[in-house]
């Protein structure tokens, strides 16, 4: 017992000596105990109810608060003007630490990577999301939205989850537009089996990030769930290098070179095959910009950040838009004023002048952010105000909490698509469902586009209605926002 309790004493002279003050720990938080900091009172809650107790702790403790789990301090913030200034830093762009568990799939591409490599990549990749090259990706996001409505109508009328479908609309969209491979009529067995792979990684990911043991590298890949990761990333990676090695096979001498020119001639476009932004890609490398090993991490970016982010804002916004038959009747009208009587798919043009239908998806992403929370790894002392924010200390923004703000938005928990029609002046940080500053999401317009074509099409061809009226959904934050239990509606 006397060396149990020497070690205890060790222990305790070792923490005293080795950690440092920092100016952050004078902010409030949740009781911090010597070593383990507030450690022990997250253990033992339940996974669906973590969310509910991050929401809790701004209740507690206000704008800025710091949770210091061990050796980690993460300050917490959903002030505006704390949140421009973390946003708009210019070399505080490192993610943090759960990042990390996305490397070995994603590799340090555009999401992950830092500084340099970053800037470089930020740099190649700004033109392929230029206006004409998403007007040409119109007609996918319009051939996609038709077979989500002929999905749709072979569901059971009464109380249907519509995620998985959603998410198959969305997988099948991304990976048309960035790797030019149709999923939906690609029936071989490693487009199969890939379709499935990348949904199995995402759970994978998930489960690793909300099991703090796993954290490890070395205890995570001996267990069973490590194992599986480390086969699934060979099928997703062996896909998306055939893919590439194909691509580059089919490409003509005519269009190395000229790619920018085919998607701003749309007679050029039309011409030829569809072209994907692994075109552009592959055009980069020719360019000496980026290797190979570049574009399989632009590629699997790409998807991952385009499947379940997009899927998600729909699904809510299925659930809000089932429970606001309002709302729903105003999209409605909005598309007749545009297509009359006619069936045809709504063109480019036709999805800018939805303006009624635009600010709607903005309320969906003011009330569900696709990310909730924005961490950042800080690698040069900053001031917030007067508090000193030194390397090393990990920042959170919080999205949703910002965005449920009453002195920002008047009745918070209520849907109401108008108040981003009143033309009212906001802060730039308060509305940020695709983050702010240098490392917004480079995809926004494009997911604005997609979402739009796709809930155009449902709310001309189905009247949705919600399984409980004003019922609002459990949530959980993993990756994305998720509810606890299924977004159920009847179409």
């Amino acid at each position: 017992m006397l060396w149990l309790i020497g070690a205890v004493v060790i222990l305790f002279v070792l923490w005293k000596y080795y950690e440092e003050d920092n100016p952050i720990d004078s902010l409030p938080g949740p009781k911090r105990w010597p070593i383990v900091g507030c450690a022990f009172g997250l253990l033992g809650i339940p996974y669906d109810e973590l969310f509910n107790r991050m929401l809790s702790f701004p209740k507690m403790y206000g704008y800025r608060y710091v949770l210091k789990i061990f050796n980690r301090r993460i300050l917490h913030v959903y002030n505006v003007e704390d949140i421009e200034i973390i946003l708009a830093h210019s070399r505080n762009i490192t993610k943090n630490r759960p990042y990390d568990f996305l490397e070995p799939w994603l590799g340090a591409g555009l999401l992950i990577s830092t500084g340099s490599k970053w800037h470089r990549r930020r740099k190649i990749l700004t033109p392929t999301f230029h206006f004409n090259i998403l007007r040409n990706f119109s007609k996918v996001f319009e051939e996609k939205s038709r077979n989500l409505v002929r999905k749709l109508k072979n569901l059971p009328d009464k109380n249907v989850d519509v995620l998985s479908v959603i998410g198959d609309f969305t997988l099948n969209t991304i990976c048309e537009t960035a790797m030019g491979t149709q999923l939906d009529c690609d029936k071989s067995t490693s487009a199969i089996k890939y379709k499935d792979t990348i949904k199995k990684i995402g759970i994978q990911v998930i489960k690793r990030l909300t099991k703090v043991w796993l954290h490890p590298n070395i205890i995570f890949y001996q267990t069973t769930l490590g194992k599986e990761f480390n086969r699934d990333l060979v099928i997703a990676h062996s896909f998306a290098d055939n893919v590439i090695d194909d691509r580059k096979m089919k490409r003509t001498d005519q269009e190395d070179g000229a790619l920018l020119e085919n998607f701003d001639d749309p007679a050029k476009e039309s011409s030829k095959r569809r072209l994907a932004l692994l075109d552009l890609l592959i055009e980069a490398e020719n360019n000496g910009e980026i290797d190979v090993e570049g574009i399989r991490e632009e590629v699997n970016t790409f998807m991952f950040e385009g499947h379940d982010t997009t899927a998600m804002a729909l699904s809510f916004g299925l659930m809000l838009l089932a429970d606001h038959e309002d709302v729903q009747d105003r999209i409605y009208e909005e598309c007749k004023l545009i297509f009359g009587d006619s069936d045809r798919t709504p063109s480019w043009t036709d999805l800018t002048e939805m303006k009624y239908l635009e600010a709607t998806i903005k309320e969906i992403l003011r009330l569900y952010p696709s990310v909730p929370f924005i961490g950042r790894q800080i690698t040069e002392d900053f001031m917030l105000d007067d508090v000193l924010v030194k390397k090393d200390v990990e920042v959170l923004v919080h999205i949703y909490d910002l965005h449920r703000r009453a002195d920002i938005y008047p009745d918070p928990e209520v849907f109401q698509p108008q108040r981003f029609l009143n033309g009212e002046v906001r802060h730039p940080y308060a509305f940020i469902p695709f983050s702010a500053g240098p490392r917004n999401c480079i995809g926004q317009k494009f997911a604005m586009q997609e979402m739009k074509c796709a809930l155009s099409e449902i709310c001309r061809h189905f009247k949705l209605q919600a399984a409980e009226r004003g019922a609002r959904p459990r949530l959980k934050a993993d990756i994305v926002l998720r509810p606890v239990d299924p977004n159920l509606c009847s179409v």
